[in-house]
């Protein structure tokens, strides 16, 4: 919750990217499924969720409204004050509940989105077996088949800003790539090779 204060205190609010208004769309579909069938621990995962892919982008006012709407079930009285900082007038427990507009559902980007997580909740947890260890790393190497690289390669900073480390991306077939454990032979489709130094 801090740091949906500290975003939305310090934010100056633009457009959102197609990724964003997609994502933005999603989840609001979602959220509003997961409350109508009482599953509020899924809508508030998928919220964070959202908040996640949400910083470190630019936002539109109309797509910070539609998260400070999602969330106000969970945190009415916070959602109120960002609310009126985001520069609206009247009371956020007043507004219409948003509605997603599926069309702007982009598949792809879902589908992209959902690799990136995976591989960063892989590589969280790889940062949290070494530090049991007593070992600290800084830098994050990854080895895909060639024709997933790109969707890595997009999401390098989302990959650093989550993990916390330098990240490097690597073909399993570039002959240039820094491999020092053959971490490489490990990958397969959908699960890249790690290594962290």
């Amino acid at each position: 919750m801090n740091k949906v204060i500290e975003y939305f205190s310090n934010k100056k609010l633009g457009n959102s990217d197609a990724r964003i208004i997609s994502k933005i769309n999603k989840t609001a579909k979602e959220v509003t499924d997961d409350i109508t069938n009482f599953k509020y621990n899924l809508a508030t995962i998928k919220i964070r969720n959202l908040f996640n892919k949400i910083v470190g982008n630019e936002i539109s006012k109309k797509d910070a409204e539609i998260f400070l709407k999602l969330l106000h079930p969970f945190c009415p009285h916070l959602t109120e004050e960002l609310w009126q900082k985001i520069g609206n007038n009247g009371f956020l427990s007043l507004a219409e509940w948003p509605k997603a507009d599926e069309s702007k559902i982009n598949i792809e980007f879902e589908r992209e989105d959902e690799i990136i997580d995976k591989i960063i909740d892989d590589v969280n947890n790889v940062i949290k077996i070494i530090k049991e260890k007593g070992k600290e790393a800084s830098k994050l190497y990854l080895y895909v088949i060639p024709n997933e690289k790109e969707v890595y390669v997009n999401n390098l900073e989302e990959l650093e800003r989550r993990t916390g480390l330098k990240a490097k991306v690597y073909s399993v077939i570039d002959k240039e790539k820094y491999d020092p454990e053959k971490k490489s032979a490990k990958a397969k489709s959908g699960k890249p090779g790690i290594y962290l130094e």
